[in-house]
């Protein structure tokens, strides 16, 4: 599976395994973001009865929205590969922060059995129960959010479906009584196994972790947990008792709900979940005062109001008098148009300093390439090929021999061009762009950029470490040796010999030789890489997942991260100097620097759609593209 493409998907890596399917990382082409694949194995795809399960499991949770709840983006079932494709958390799961640290603090575990019972307790609102939450279940984000996975074995209650009683669904160590029973699983079932991920949490075992599985389901149905106060004498009373009581033996003994064990677990929440960190404690001192502060300035502000508004009154009527008549003999305004576009957009920022320019288009376009700065082509979803000749101002389709996806697009002069897509798929033009002939294909990888490294000399990376060359103008080409799978968004040349390549996992590969080997450099982020520039041979900059943008002014020694204030993935970075340069995000926004990246303004596009490439024309004019036919330029 590593390596393939289902649907939009390409497959990377294994996340998990467990019984009915593994979990992959792979990445979402179209909109560039990763996610979670869960696939069914192989073994089970001719059982009516285990695909019936699975499909249930895609609809019962993509019903489940919820912060604390991982959600399905959608269902795949191409090429006899089932699978439900959900987000990709980045982070740890409950599991390895357990056997990393060996227990967690009171108070690190409070918060995170907090967040689980949020999400548990939606869940069961909505008539769902889990019935197999354990820590590897669980998966805590780099930015702290708590997350439940795999509600493969969930299902509502009133649903009498597949899972008969009289099979035993969970994992053995948190199961309930009435599971190992093989009785119905009700909402208590699933609290009994918090308490159980509770109790591991703060001991870092489970309380019936014994020899065999007839010992820990005895121990399930007969025993009782030892008392976590008398393994440590951190631990106060009260969590004895909330412990006792969610993993009572009866069913009906123990919370009634997630709400009734948040609403306990408050008082001892309160108490107990102080700041872990001076630094935490700083900040919150701070947010009482900029409350403060801010209340202040409401009342100043207010009363300035009131001052200004009586010199608005008495002008008001003069700028009025003098607007109408520049108004004369103009025609009257159209009425308000309530249609929803862009400007309706909340993001819309009215005085944005990019203006949005009309296509014929709602598809996705990834690639853009200027030769002039009035003649421009564009690429996209389903073969899409624009044209404009008026810098924008009109953009008219181009009739494409192909329907896939077309990534990006390169004129080496006004009349030889290339483009390249999905499938390691390449064409070329030789009379500017009024027709289009395919390459003949040597592999099978998708390209995802292209660099014009002269008149001639053409570079293309792409899935699985791809690199290619061409030296004609793109009629034939060469595969060079990458030293690595993983896939490469985008290369640079610094100078006539060195040249860089960035991709997922951190990957930076760089030459020395005009592109003839690659090595791989020392990488400093697990983040994906989207973009590289540079200004000179030693000044660069690379953007990439998370909001990250570098920068080198030692040739790529040394990259230290900027602050970009920026948390979306970015997808492309444009620097006219040291000084001058952008960024853009997969949520819309563009983020301008006049000091090389020490300071960033942002200045939303208006538009919240995912944009993909930025490009310069000749004379330094700047176009934006993006998903569902979105072109922006700089007014």
């Amino acid at each position: 599976m590593i390596g393939s493409l289902i649907g939009n998907y390409k497959v990377i890596s294994v996340i998990g395994e467990g019984g009915m399917g593994t979990v992959y990382k792979a990445f979402d082409i179209k909109l560039e973001r990763y996610v979670a694949i869960k696939v069914l194995n192989a073994q089970t795809t001719n059982k009516e009865q285990f695909i019936e399960r699975f499909k249930r499991e895609a609809k019962n949770q993509a019903k489940l929205i919820h912060s604390n709840i991982v959600p399905v983006y959608g269902f795949t079932d191409e090429s006899q590969v089932l699978g439900i494709v959900m987000e990709y958390v980045e982070g740890e799961t409950l599991e390895h922060l357990i056997g990393r640290k060996g227990r967690l603090e009171l108070s690190e575990a409070l918060n995170i059995l907090k967040q689980i019972l949020q999400g548990v307790s939606y869940a069961h609102s909505k008539s769902y129960i889990h019935r197999d939450i354990k820590p590897s279940n669980i998966i805590i984000s780099k930015d702290g959010y708590v997350k439940i996975m795999d509600f493969g074995i969930s299902k509502a209650l009133f649903d009498k479906g597949i899972t008969k009683t009289g099979t035993k669904i969970g994992t053995l160590l948190y199961m309930s009584p009435e599971q190992v029973r093989a009785e119905e699983p009700t909402k208590q079932s699933d609290i009994y196994s918090i308490g159980i991920t509770f109790f591991e949490m703060l001991i870092g075992k489970t309380p019936f972790d014994l020899g065999t599985e007839f010992e820990i389901m005895e121990a399930h149905i007969k025993k009782n947990p030892s008392r976590i106060s008398q393994a440590l004498d951190t631990i106060p009373p009260e969590i004895d008792k909330i412990v006792a009581k969610a993993l009572d033996k009866n069913p009906m003994k123990r919370y009634l709900s997630c709400d009734e064990f948040l609403e306990e677990l408050e008082n001892v929440f309160s108490k107990y979940q102080t700041p872990k960190t001076k630094a935490e404690k700083t900040q919150n001192d701070k947010k009482v005062k900029s409350a403060r502060i801010q209340k202040i300035k409401i009342t100043f502000f207010g009363l300035l109001a009131l001052a200004v508004f009586g010199f608005i009154t008495y002008y008001g009527f003069y700028l009025v008098s003098d607007f109408w008549e520049t108004m004369k003999g103009r025609r009257a305004a159209p009425s308000a148009d309530t249609t929803i576009n862009y400007r309706s957009n909340p993001s819309f920022v009215l005085k944005s300093n990019w203006k949005y320019q009309e296509t014929n288009t709602t598809l996705n376009l990834n690639g853009i390439h200027f030769i002039d700065d009035s003649t421009g082509f564009v690429v996209g979803q389903k073969g899409t090929l624009l044209k404009t000749t008026s810098s924008g101002s009109v953009w008219e389709t181009i009739v494409f021999p192909d329907s896939s996806i077309l990534n990006d697009i390169k004129f080496l002069n006004s009349t030889n061009g290339v483009i390249v897509g999905e499938f390691g798929k390449i064409f070329t033009t030789s009379d500017s762009g009024n027709s289009w002939q395919q390459v003949n294909k040597f592999f099978d990888e998708t390209i995802f950029s292209l660099y014009a490294y002269d008149r001639n000399t053409l570079f293309a990376v792409g899935d699985k470490g791809l690199i290619i060359r061409s030296v004609d103008a793109g009629k034939t080409w060469e595969r060079l040796n990458s030293g690595t799978n993983n896939l490469l968004f985008s290369l640079y040349f610094s100078t006539n010999k060195v040249g860089y390549a960035v991709g997922w996992n951190g990957t930076i590969l760089k030459t020395e030789d005009r592109g003839d080997s690659w090595r791989a450099t020392e990488s400093f982020t697990p983040q994906y890489l989207r973009d590289v520039i540079f200004v000179d041979e030693k000044t660069g900059f690379i953007c990439g997942g998370g909001g990250e943008i570098y920068k080198t002014t030692n040739a790529g020694k040394e990259w230290n991260q900027l602050t970009s204030n920026l948390f979306s993935g970015l997808s492309g970075i444009l620097f006219s100097d040291k000084n001058n340069g952008l960024v853009i995000s997969q949520k819309g926004e563009i983020n301008q620097t006049s000091d090389g990246g020490q300071n960033w303004t942002s200045n939303h596009s208006g538009r919240y759609y995912s944009l993909s490439r930025v490009e310069a024309t000749p004379s330094g004019n700047i176009y934006i593209i993006g998903f569902h036919g979105t072109i922006l330029t700089n007014k």
